[in-house]
């Protein structure tokens, strides 16, 4: 599917972003996957200061189970996951 590309300036390859996930271990490899592209994305689109497009990549996240804390540059699968939670 096309969306393959180099890593970004930023950062070197792969995670330009700066987010993590405390529990990727648990987190399927596909959906690692598509959330690094889409938090690729946003964090482009950010340093273009399109918020817009930020925005909706972020609710593209949420639709996923996926919620994003910005202040901490980290994300979490929430739906779906066992228990836990602090």
């Amino acid at each position: 599917g096309g969306l393959g590309g180099g890593g970004g300036g930023y950062g070197g390859g792969g995670g330009g972003h700066g987010y993590t996930n405390d529990d990727i271990a648990r987190v399927p490899a596909d959906i690692a996957a598509r959330v690094e592209s889409i938090m690729t994305e946003r964090f482009n689109a950010k340093m273009r200061r399109d918020f817009d497009t930020a925005d909706r990549l972020r609710d593209d996240l949420k639709a996923m189970g996926v919620i994003v804390f910005d202040k901490e540059k980290t994300w979490k699968l929430g739906s779906g996951g066992g228990g836990g939670g602090g």
